[in-house]
């Protein structure tokens, strides 16, 4: 009768392994099915980023117009609003540099 019980153990044994192999191949299976499901995750979280940043862009395009448009109004208003210059009292015709003083350049 003891050869029943080793081939009951034996049974056993061969039956933990194959569950252990199996537990083997499904982890990887697992492991496989979670990076896909990542890298599919960062691609849509970089899709969505780059739409968000070009709707950003847009944005500030309008803004930096509009901008635009105001300050180039106001400088016209500006321009508009200041009294002509006063003549500067010097002759036009001169060859002088405008940027010496009236005295010289002292040495």
């Amino acid at each position: 009768m003891k050869p029943v019980p080793r081939l009951a153990a034996l049974v056993l044994g061969t039956g933990l392994l194959a569950s252990l192999a199996g537990c083997d191949l499904a982890e990887e299976s697992a492991n496989k099915l979670a990076e896909k499901a990542e890298a599919a995750a960062q691609e849509i979280a970089r899709e969505a980023i780059g739409e968000a940043v070009n709707e950003l862009n847009k944005k500030v395009d309008q803004a930096q117009a509009s901008a635009k448009e105001l300050l180039g109004e106001q400088q016209k208003e500006e321009a508009r609003e200041q009294p002509p210059r006063a003549p500067s009292g010097k002759a036009e015709g001169k060859d002088e540099d405008a940027m010496l003083p009236p005295s010289g350049i002292e040495t």
